[in-house]
């Protein structure tokens, strides 16, 4: 074979060979990519833990608006009582103790309808009453005392804590002159005020007057520790006294609270906090026993018992013990069935006749 043919078949073999690209040959079998499964798996996992925390996340969410929303429900409702309460006193010309009831409105839910126009028009008839004033003992009359003589009186009544009539020589001292020497007028003011204040609470058992001392210094300056203690208790020995015959629970409430933080609080009347939260106890238990809750007014007898022994309260508590645990009815004995055993006769098995030898 020439060598030319040779070199054009070679040529032909290898141009056959070549592969062409994009072209899939018919006898080539195809490659099939297989999906990744674990990447579906993870996808699927993702979207599962995804809808789980969106789930999640809409519950808690829809139980703390459940929460809020019952606790603004236990908001109003108490708002509601108090109202009812502050006008009652409103209407009967307490109106200090009115204003102690609308101030609780106000702080708690201060959209309370007309509670902003009924507290208005009571301060309106505070401020028109007129409070009176302690006398100072044994004093010269003012009016015939210059500024600087009322000035020195007033130092050394607030050095030897003659408070009352510290407050009134400070009054003179500015009618006499608004003018003189005001910051250490204000400052004895404040000071004269502020022990006043406390004197009135706690030894004359004042607390309307007390509250109203207190209320004229806090637009000076803010009250200090002490002082912000006293105006409470003495805030809630009122609140107390309001719910008086009318509710015994709301009673004991804020008489418990009082009788152990200041125990000896009294009003004019000389009750002390102490006195109140053991005999509302009393008549709560009585209020208790009249509804057939006798398990529960043994707790409230026993309040008072635990304070001395009291021989009325005692035979309440027994007489509500009794129907709280009534006694027990003792089984009768019960006769056990006898059973009479009859004996049997024994039929005697015939004897064995002797079989004959043979």
């Amino acid at each position: 074979m020439p060598q030319d043919n040779l070199e054009d078949t070679q040529k032909i073999k290898k141009s056959g060979a070549e592969k062409v690209p994009g072209k899939i040959s018919d006898t080539q079998p195809l490659e099939v990519k297989k999906p990744r499964r674990g990447r579906v798996i993870l996808l699927g996992i993702l979207f599962t833990l995804l809808l789980g925390a969106a789930g999640g996340a809409l519950g808690y969410r829809q139980g703390i608006q459940d929460r809020i929303n019952r606790q603004q429900e236990q908001v109003l409702k108490e708002a509601a009582v108090q109202y009812q309460y502050g006008m009652q006193q409103f209407n009967n010309g307490n109106f200090e103790l009115a204003r102690t009831h609308f101030e609780y409105v106000l702080q708690n839910y201060p959209s309370f309808p007309g509670i902003a126009e009924k507290y208005t028009e009571t301060m309106v008839q505070l401020a028109s009453a007129s409070i009176p004033t302690a006398q100072p003992q044994a004093t010269p009359t003012l009016t015939n005392l210059n500024a600087d003589a009322l000035f020195n009186q007033a130092q050394q009544e607030v050095q030897t804590q003659q408070w009352a009539a510290a407050v009134n020589t400070l009054e003179a001292l500015r009618n006499e002159d608004s003018n003189y020497r005001t910051l250490e007028v204000d400052s004895l003011f404040f000071t004269a005020l502020r022990y006043r204040a406390v004197e009135l609470i706690v030894n004359e058992g004042n607390l309307e007057e007390g509250l109203y001392f207190f209320s004229l210094l806090g637009k000076f300056a803010p009250l200090d520790h002490d002082a912000v203690n006293y105006a409470n208790w003495a805030r809630l020995y009122l609140t107390g006294a309001s719910y008086w015959e009318v509710d015994w629970e709301q009673v004991v409430n804020y008489f418990s609270q009082l009788s152990a933080a200041f125990p000896y609080m009294h009003d004019g009347n000389g009750w002390t906090a102490t006195d109140r939260f053991i005999k509302g106890s009393e008549f709560y238990g009585d209020q208790l026993v009249s509804a057939g809750e006798h398990c529960q007014a043994l707790q409230q007898y026993q309040t008072v018992l635990n304070y001395s022994a009291n021989e009325p309260v005692q035979d309440k508590y027994n007489q509500a013990y009794r129907k709280c645990y009534p006694p027990t009815k003792t089984p009768e004995p019960t006769q056990e069935a006898t059973i009479e055993v009859i004996p049997t006769e024994e039929t005697p098995s015939p004897e064995p006749e002797p079989t004959p030898t043979p």
